[in-house]
């Protein structure tokens, strides 16, 4: 898949292959069809907040559900979701609230 990639503080950001992603029991992959890059991605970029590098910003999205793990309950493939934010702490890296807007 195609994603938009920093691998250094403030250096341009390239759009490159990277891995499709695995579907943990607990998770769900998404189909991205819009993002937004906001300021906290700008401050990321910037080296004003650390973030794990190589980083593919864009955060703030809509997209339509792809696979769910077997303990996810209430979501299935197809169903569009969004997601405003990332989660706060590192114990909640994997968990992504999906809010329906079919």
């Amino acid at each position: 898949m195609k994603a938009i990639v920093y691998d250094v503080v403030g250096a341009p950001a390239l759009v490159r292959d990277v891995a499709e992603p695995d579907c943990p029991d607990d998770g769900a992959v998404i189909t991205v069809r819009a993002t937004g890059v906001c300021r906290s991605d700008w401050h990321a970029w910037r080296g004003h907040e650390a973030v794990p590098l190589p980083h593919i910003p864009g955060h703030e999205f809509a997209g339509v559900i792809a696979a769910v793990g077997a303990q996810v309950r209430g979501f299935a493939p197809g169903d569009r979701v969004t997601a405003a934010r990332i989660p706060p702490t590192a114990d909640q890296r994997s968990t992504v609230v999906g809010v329906s807007i079919s």
